[in-house]
């Protein structure tokens, strides 16, 4: 248990870090490296969509501490017809699904090749 939530952390950080660096199409890239690798992870996209999605929540804490991350949720969700609450829901969302998707066909392009089972309790 301990192992699994270090790892959920240490890539939490780094899919924070890389979406502070490169953007969110990083989300998917190292979603994507992660299910390439993970073969001691039984669940690499459940992993790789968790991580994501608390390094964006991190994310959007540390955005909220430096401007008016309300004010914003609330015009875009006018924007969109949507109340303000629900777009950093469905930033976070985003993120999660982006993550664990891209882990996912990872792992099912690496077993459709015969490089490696999808985890530990294949």
């Amino acid at each position: 248990m301990v192992r699994a939530s270090l790892r959920v952390g240490l890539l939490a950080l780094a899919f924070a870090l890389a979406t502070a660096a490169f953007g969110w199409w990083s989300v998917a890239l190292l979603g994507a490296v992660w299910g390439g690798v993970a073969v001691v992870a039984s669940r690499p996209g459940v992993t790789a969509g968790v991580a994501a999605g608390v390094g964006w929540v991190v994310l959007l804490a540390v955005t909220a501490a430096q401007g008016p991350v309300w004010d914003l949720a609330q015009r875009v969700g006018g924007v969109l017809a949507l109340p303000g609450w629900l777009v950093p829901v469905v930033t976070v969302a985003f993120g999660v699904l982006l993550g664990g998707s891209a882990a996912e066909l990872a792992v099912g392009a690496r077993t459709w090749r015969g490089i490696g089972g999808g985890g530990v309790n294949d």
